[in-house]
């Protein structure tokens, strides 16, 4: 089978702009454009056919999938994940109960919590720059009771760090690991969750939290879910210019701010109305008939125990890309407010605290295709999106997802969505997603690659491929990885790509232009 390959530039795709409002729906890492797994979907998989995702993340995949008529199997580990596509799969959504729900807890909760943030009679802190360090010559922006009429000003300091009663809440109090991969928060003295907070924002996060768990309202899990999507702005990883987990890890710069709880979460609620509402309306325009069968798994999905051979239609998955990002310590204080426990005995990833290396990720990622090939029924297809700026794991994925059974039918590679900080400042940090596409064979064609081919012959292949199509620099390791690929599923031994990376990729290009 030919393969098919491109390189896409997503400014370039004509899209409902509005209906992108689910990706506002909570935060979580490298969401997918819903735009585009909606277009694999319909392309490998057809109506009342099923779907399986064995990383979920945020449920994107499912929701496409139930949108366009097929049934959905999702896993994941994190707890937070399935918090977050449970409530992205329910399409049913009242916008005007939902709206009556949220007075409700207006009228009950926001006096109190305001009051905590009151200056005078009519101002309000909005957020007060509390950190070390402040370079601006104010520390606060205030707002009436409705979060208009905003400036920006100087306050006293026992405004701007107002002691509350604590013992009068009860709030989680998790201590942190011992050791995170990615630390850089224990060297400021941080080592339970509740430091991570101001003590007036760990009391208005905890009274709207004990609140949201006694009532009764229909959407609950909704309010719920954007009272997670609150903690992170309500703490001291944030900064007026700095959004919590830009840089993928618990990061407290040093001019930290402490934002109005209320605020934040009267906000990231309307986001999940607009989020639901947007839905609503793709079903309604398009005259569409969810199919509302869905299955979601907080498991490990090495194994995919719970699925029988031969029955999955279509495979979209975005597994963890090595080291890059740190789910478990990521989502730590989310599971913490939730309760939730987060098995990291079973997380695929490369962690180095966990005494998890390249080689156990490979490992990991051999049971796990092994198992995508078992459960996926003969010639259909298993998509895989990745990234990462090591060919080895480049290369030894090939070889994995090849030596199972699959056949490599198109790779297609589009620039990450939104404004990441590696995308924009990390010049060394991928700045593309690859969309992979295999066909399961029936019979396994075991081979032993007998032809080489050295990295400077693929160096030489993608330079003249650059030179004859005008692309930028910064392309050279797309082709790169997509010439790597081609040559390893031709059963090419490919020879020098654990002595090359992203950066010295990008460099040998620069040197060489």
């Amino acid at each position: 089978m030919a393969v098919t390959t491109q390189l896409i530039d997503l400014d370039q795709i004509i899209i409902n702009k509005s209906y992108s409002r689910i990706s506002k729906i909570h935060k979580y890492w490298s969401r997918k454009p819903w735009y585009i797994i909606d277009q694999y979907i319909n392309k490998y998989s057809k109506k009342e056919e099923t779907v399986l995702d064995p990383f979920m993340g945020s449920g994107s995949t499912g929701l496409e999938a139930i949108l366009n008529g097929r049934s959905f199997i999702g896993y994941d580990l994190n707890p937070i994940s399935v918090t977050v596509s449970k409530n992205t799969l329910k399409v049913e959504f009242d916008v005007s109960e939902f709206s009556r729900g949220f007075k409700k807890i207006e009228k009950d909760l926001k006096d109190k919590i305001m009051d905590l943030y009151r200056i005078d009679s009519d101002k309000y802190i909005l957020y007060g720059i509390t950190g070390s360090k402040n370079t601006k010559d104010y520390n606060a922006v205030l707002g009436d009771y409705n979060f208009k009429n905003k400036e920006r000003t100087t306050i006293s300091k026992s405004l701007l760090r107002k002691e509350v009663p604590l013992s009068d809440v009860k709030y989680p109090d998790c201590d942190f690991p011992i050791k995170f991969y990615k630390d850089r928060f224990s060297y400021k003295g941080v080592k339970r969750v509740s430091q991570m907070f101001s003590t007036r924002n760990l009391f208005a996060l905890a009274i709207l939290k004990n609140y949201l768990d006694k009532t009764s309202l229909k959407y609950k899990d909704l309010y719920l879910l954007g009272f997670s999507n609150t903690i992170l702005h309500a703490s001291k990883l944030k900064g007026e210019n700095v959004r919590p987990l830009s840089v993928n890890n618990y990061w407290i710069p040093d001019d930290y701010i402490e934002e109005n709880v209320w605020w934040r979460f009267a906000d990231r609620v309307n986001n999940i109305k607009l989020a639901k509402t947007a839905i609503s309306s793709r079903i309604t325009s398009e005259k569409l008939n969810p199919n509302d069968s869905y299955k979601l798994i907080n498991k490990t999905s090495l194994k995919l125990k719970e699925i029988e051979d031969n029955s999955m239609d279509y495979i979209f998955t975005d597994p963890p890309y090595g080291d890059a990002i740190q789910y478990s310590e990521l989502s730590y204080i989310w599971n913490c407010w939730l309760g939730k426990k987060f098995d990291t005995s079973a997380e695929v990833i490369i962690n180095p605290v966990q005494n998890k290396n390249s080689q156990t990720f490979s490992d990991q990622m051999s049971v796990f295709l092994s198992n995508a090939h078992r459960v996926l029924k003969d010639n259909h297809y298993f998509t895989i999106c990745f990234q990462n700026k090591n060919l080895k794991i480049w290369s030894d994925l090939a070889k994995i997802i090849r030596n199972q059974g699959f056949e490599l039918v198109d790779i297609s590679v589009y620039d990450t969505l939104g404004c990441p900080y590696n995308k924009n400042w990390s010049k060394f940090s991928p700045k593309s997603d690859f969309y992979i596409t295999f066909r399961k064979i029936k019979q396994k064609s075991v081979k032993i690659s007998k032809d080489t081919i050295s990295i400077d012959e693929i160096f030489s292949e993608v330079l003249k491929e650059i030179n004859g199509s005008g692309l930028d620099i910064n392309k050279a390791y797309d082709l790169f990885v997509t010439s790597l690929m081609k040559h390893t599923f031709s059963f090419k031994e490919v020879t020098g790509v654990d002595k090359i990376n992203l950066k010295s990729v990008i460099s040998k290009f620069e040197s060489y232009k």
